[in-house]
Parts: structure tokens; C-alpha cells; sequence
């Protein structure tokens, strides 16, 4: 998306949810625990407006979160919608968007989203893998993200699809099939969240006992990059990826296992731009190599810490490596070689080989 969105976010978790799953503690992510009262929720919509650059309404919804937003009881669901309408129809924002259950949507619920505005419906999917959604206590199968989200599309509400890696009783393999899956519905974007081992969860007690292995984060980062990358080919945008440091949520405190990291999302991306080297370069033996590269990808191309940059020294013996921004993205090998870097096609090729 070339113009940034403002999102004033509101969590309301649990209040509609069934059950924890086994890897849910949604009060310590949001920090919310008792139901959340209608002039807090004012308050806090005003809050965070003061905080936003000066924006017209056409820049900023209004979020609510917390994974079960249309499980809520009906009219408590409604009054909340009320409340983000006032601020839309004070020209203060655009329109709503919320994150849900698969199996809280129905033709009725959406009706009531579409007479109030909401704009954007997003899916905790999770996985498409039923067995899998099973063991970590979803409460609901493949077939009904399916339906869900098809509903939602032939209604006219932007779709969002939220998948994660790493689920107790998945595999890589079994990850790379729920990112096919979501690219045959079609959503408008998607989350890729690698599982967190977060505290007071059955996950963590999975954990103690060696029930479960979370996974690392070299591997994480792996597997998200091919997760990334076909979602790419499928001109799908990943608005997120990996779950941010927060108050909340913090490493060797809340989080005790799993791939969390502060820059997850560059650690995949600087991943993709290294196999885009590799795959350009294969083995050979050079003594200098030149990356000239478009200013929003060069980074990647250095790596986080300049990881990609010592990794490509050492794979090719370099004696020397420069970067250097530019218009087109190219390689020029022992300063004679140019080769041009097609990253639509690379992409593709890349993705076979993975």
C-alpha cells in the first residue's frame, strides 16, 4: 500500500471467545482483562487521534481487536459499533476494521457489520491443516475458514487471513499447505505470526514436558521466507510479520520459547534478498562484487547487523563487496560482469527451489 493507514486500536478480548487455545493467553497480549466500558473506549478513540499526524478521515480506521470481536453478545457488539460511528460520521475517521473467528460469521452478523461501517474483516485462521487445528483447540475446521471467508468477499469487506508457523502438532510442510490454501482464497492481505510460547498457556506446560519444541529462530526464519515468498508470487500483501516486542509481550519475560525477535520481518526479508544472490551467483569464485540496489530493498541486501554481508564474503571468497543505491537493482561481478536482477522472476524461480 503506497499511502499509509492510521489505525486507532481497541481490544476486546475473550469477551466472546469459547475457549483459550493452547497457545492463547489474550489478556496478557493485550493487557485488557475486564470488559472494556463505553467511555473508556471513547476516551481512548480520542487518545490516540490526538497522537496521529493531521490526517483527513480517509487515512484512519478504527480496530477492534482481540480475535473474537463478532462472538461478543450482539448488542454489546452493536453499542461498540455505535461508538466508532460517531467518530466516522464526525468526519474524524474513515470506517472499522476488526479481527474475528472464522466461526462467528454468518450472513446476518455481516449485515450487521456492513449497516455500521466496518470496511475490513479479518480471520484468525491460524492453519488449514484440520488435525492440526484440532490438537491446539480451535473449535473449528478448514472448511469453515472456507465458507467464512467467501462470504465475506461476495459481501464487499476487504478480507484478512492470519496464519502461524510452528503450531504444536504442525510441520514445515504442513505450513507451506496453509499458505497455498489462503492464496486460493484470494484475501486482500495477510499475518504470518510463528507460535510464541507465551505464559500460563497449555503450550508452555507442552513445553516443560517436552510435548512440544517450539521452533528456533534460524528455522522460523526459514520457513516464513518460503511462506513469504509465495504469497509474494501471488501479489498477496503480508502486512505483518512475527508478533512486535511490547509492553506486554516480552522475550525472557511473557514469551519463554519461540522465535521472537525485534526485527523478525528483516531477518525473513534479508533471507529472501540473500537466496536472491545466491541464486543469481551460484558458486562462483569472485574477488569483488558490486550490489546496486533500489533504496528500499538495499538494506536487505546488507542484512541485519550485516549479516548478508559477511555471509556473502565468506561464501565467495570476496575480497571486497560494495553496495550502492540505485534506479535498477544489478550485480557487477570482478567489475566487469553486469548482470540485472529481475526480482519477479527470481521470485518464481526461487520459490521452486525452496
Amino acid at each position: 500500500m503506497s499511502k499509509k493507514n492510521y489505525i486507532v486500536s481497541l481490544f476486546i478480548p475473550h469477551l466472546g471467545c469459547p475457549n483459550d487455545c493452547i497457545f492463547c493467553n489474550q489478556r496478557k497480549i493485550t493487557n485488557y482483562i475486564e470488559v472494556v466500558k463505553k467511555d473508556e473506549i471513547r476516551n481512548e478513540i480520542r487518545n490516540q487521534l490526538a497522537n496521529f499526524p493531521n490526517k483527513s478521515q480517509e487515512d484512519i480506521q478504527i480496530a477492534f481487536y482481540g480475535g473474537s470481536f463478532t462472538g461478543i453478545e450482539e448488542t454489546a457488539m452493536i453499542d461498540y459499533l455505535k461508538i466508532a460511528n460517531e467518530f466516522i460520521e464526525d468526519g474524524k475517521v474513515r470506517s472499522i476494521r476488526l479481527s474475528t473467528r472464522p466461526d462467528y460469521i454468518d450472513k446476518h452478523i455481516l449485515n450487521i457489520l456492513k449497516e455500521f461501517k466496518v470496511e475490513t474483516i479479518e480471520l484468525g485462521v491460524q492453519s488449514m491443516v484440520d488435525s492440526v487445528l484440532d490438537a491446539n483447540l480451535r473449535c473449528h475446521d478448514s472448511k469453515c475458514v472456507k465458507t467464512s471467508s467467501e462470504l465475506i468477499k461476495s459481501m464487499g469487506f476487504s478480507l484478512g487471513l492470519q496464519m502461524m508457523t510452528g503450531l504444536y502438532k504442525s510441520t514445515t510442510e504442513m505450513d507451506l499447505y496453509t499458505a497455498d490454501e489462503l492464496i486460493k482464497l484470494q484475501p486482500d492481505f495477510v499475518r504470518i505470526y510463528p507460535t510464541l510460547v507465551i505464559k500460563n498457556t497449555m503450550l508452555e506446560t507442552f513445553t516443560k514436558i517436552n510435548k512440544y519444541s517450539p521452533e528456533n529462530l534460524h528455522d522460523s526464519v526459514e520457513n516464513c521466507t518460503k511462506i513469504y515468498l509465495k504469497f509474494i508470487n501471488a501479489n498477496i500483501p503480508v502486512i505483518r510479520l512475527g508478533l512486535l516486542n511490547t509492553e506486554n509481550i516480552k522475550q525472557g519475560e511473557d514469551v519463554v520459547a519461540g522465535a521472537i525477535h525485534p526485527n523478525y520481518r528483516q531477518l525473513v526479508e534479508d533471507n529472501l534478498y540473500r537466496k536472491v544472490v545466491d541464486y543469481v551467483l551460484k558458486n562462483d569464485n569472485l574477488e569483488t562484487l558490486e550490489i546496486h540496489a533500489k533504496p528500499n530493498i538495499l538494506n536487505n541486501f546488507v542484512g541485519y547487523n550485516r549479516e548478508n554481508k559477511k555471509y556473502f564474503k565468506e561464501k565467495y571468497g570476496l575480497k571486497t563487496i560494495k553496495y550502492s543505491n540505485s534506479n535498477n537493482n544489478f550485480l557487477v561481478l570482478d567489475n566487469i560482469n553486469k548482470i540485472d536482477i529481475n526480482l519477479e522472476n527470481i521470485f518464481k524461480y526461487i520459490e521452486k527451489e525452496v
